[in-house]
């Protein structure tokens, strides 16, 4: 009996001392050490394996399984794909984020992310005045842009897309039959490869941007119009000081046959910020053309509220076809702004332009001045206007009736002479915008100025309105909606001041769709209706393209 109460007590001891094996486990640091002070209660001290503790029935961990938690909390390579895992993690939350966020091209508030980001060089020098502070009020039209100048996207990285499409068109100019007669309208249809290059990079005090873009058509029946079209700008901004900065701009485009038939949109820019007297970019026959242009413009900003620009242009155009008119061109500019209140500015500006046509056919001046004006009704909707006056000198060959005695001897009746004349009409440029919620974006803009004209018309007044409509639809789709009317004319006297007033009329629906790795596709539909007052020429164009693109997101930092 005593052994077997011995044996007993034994067994008792030694469960008790299972028992407080963990617990007194719990209670010490790995070096045998007691807890340290200041320990908040039910909490491990640093370098415990407190945040260990086994859940309850579950066995303790061993001093070798202590060992390697210990190892795997120093090891550089374990902490190295926590980090990459930690960092994917938050890439795709701001890449989720900025997606939903991502303003409409052309929007107020586009315009103020651009401006709310680093909108120049940095510029660092020992003037210890407060910095001049960045432009809140509206935006201005400042008429400083050329159809051919693409806009970069206020971005650091470098982007390059690739695209390719099925196009199917009926613009194409029609036939006339032995007898004199319009032949049959007919149709084409091809495939489109089109690519891009464009970026922005910053210095210390020099900014540079380059945007060019291509394609190449191959369309089915007439090969005429097969061919490529090439568009490329670039501009570099060197901060002088910190109120002063200059602008170097240039760009070119080589066209084919096929570029009118693409009726390429101006862009986020809207035609009312458009320089219409550097741009001739109204084209009536299917003919390519090269062109270039180039400026210059110094801006000092000499308060937060008070700015001044002056700057000056050069340009050329010449085209394939022996039969239309080329121009060179020159311009001199300069204007004012002042912001008067947080939701007004006010300003004044002057131009100076003067076109020269090849072969004698003629020149003009042109002077231009007049007022600016933008007001913001509230954050989201804004009104800017830019309107003054043009008077336009011009020489050029003017075709006359000959008297009829002298046409008797002649055996002609009609002679060209040179003839000088005056012309003076309205310089208009207005632009409303308004921001609706989800994404939506409507624009409305109408200009009115002097053109150098399109081959056939030289010094003309151009006169143009368009409507744009822009939505985000679903989150992945952005429908874009736009109708609109051309019309150019004759500002001076030339041999051909009886062929009629150009007017065009066209509606656009756009619905593209953004997938994952940088991947879209596109549906575009236009109708665009031609006319000319003589002649009774007649075309209407449908155009319908569809395909995909895909594009390096962010890029890299190339070439820089």
């Amino acid at each position: 009996m005593t052994e077997r109460v011995r044996i007993c007590a034994l067994l008792a001891v030694c469960a008790c001392c299972l028992g407080m094996g963990p617990v007194a486990a719990q209670g010490q640091t790995p070096g045998g050490g007691s807890p340290q002070n200041g320990s908040a209660p039910g909490t491990a001290a640093p370098g415990t394996a407190g945040q260990d503790e086994p859940a309850l029935g579950q066995l303790p961990a061993s001093p070798v399984d202590q060992q390697e938690q210990l190892i795997r909390q120093v090891d550089p390579l374990e902490r190295a794909e926590e980090k990459k895992a930690r960092e994917k993690a938050e890439r795709d939350a701001r890449k989720k984020a900025n997606q939903d966020n991502l303003a409409i091209p052309g929007s107020i508030a586009e315009s103020q992310q651009s401006a709310a980001q680093r909108s120049g060089p940095a510029v660092e020098d020992q003037d210890r005045e407060a910095a001049v502070q960045e432009y809140t009020g509206p935006a201005v039209l400042s008429r400083s842009y050329s159809v051919n100048q693409s806009l970069v996207p206020e971005q650091i990285r470098w982007n390059e897309t690739l695209g390719v499409s099925g196009v199917y068109d009926t613009g194409i100019s029609r036939t006339f039959n032995a007898d004199g007669s319009l032949g049959p309208a007919t149709a084409l249809t091809g495939a489109l490869v089109s690519w891009s290059f464009s970026g922005r990079h910053y210095f210390r005090r020099d900014v540079v941007s380059v945007n060019y873009t291509g394609n190449y058509s191959q369309y089915s029946g007439n090969g005429a119009y097969s061919g490529s079209n090439q568009r490329i700008s670039a501009n570099y901004t060197h901060a002088i000081t910190r109120r002063l900065r200059l602008s170097l701009d240039g760009s070119g485009s080589i066209l084919s046959e096929s570029s009118v038939l693409e009726n390429q949109p101006v862009g986020p820019q809207t035609i009312a910020n458009i320089s219409l007297a550097s741009s001739p970019n109204i084209q009536i026959f299917d003919v390519g053309s090269k062109q270039m242009s180039m400026q210059a413009d110094l801006i000092w900003e000499l308060t937060a509220r008070l700015s001044f620009s002056a700057g000056t242009s050069y340009f050329g155009i010449e085209r394939d076809s022996p039969l239309l008119l080329g121009v060179t061109g020159h311009q001199a500019r300069g204007d004012v702004t002042y912001r008067l209140t947080r939701r007004t500015t006010v300003g004044a500006y002057y131009s100076f332009n003067h076109y020269l046509y090849p072969h004698g056919f003629g020149n003009s001046d042109t002077d231009t001045f007049g007022g600016i004006y933008s007001y913001a009704f509230n954050r989201t909707t804004q009104l800017r206007f830019r309107g003054g006056l043009s008077v336009v000198e011009s020489l050029g060959l003017v075709t006359v009736a000959i008297p009829p005695a002298l046409a008797s001897l002649l055996g002609i009746n009609e002679g060209i002479i040179d003839s000088y004349a005056t012309y003076r009409t309205s310089d208009i440029s207005a632009q409303f915008i308004k921001d609706f919620p989800h994404g939506r974006t409507a624009s409305l803009a109408y200009a009115r100025g002097i053109s150098p004209g399109n081959g056939v018309y030289q010094t003309s007044q151009q006169e143009t309105i368009s409507g744009t409509l822009t939505a985000r639809v679903l989150r992945s789709y952005t429908l874009t909606v736009g109708a609109g009317r051309d019309t150019l004319k004759a500002a001076t006297l030339s041999v051909v001041e009886n062929f009629g007033t150009y007017q065009s009329e066209y509606a656009r629906l756009s619905l593209g769709r953004t997938y994952r790795r940088g991947v879209g596709a596109s549906l575009t539909a236009e109708y665009r209706h031609f006319s000319l007052d003589t002649g009774g020429f007649l075309r209407n164009q449908l155009r319908i393209t569809s395909g995909i693109t895909w594009g390096s997101g962010t890029g890299k930092l190339w070439p820089f």
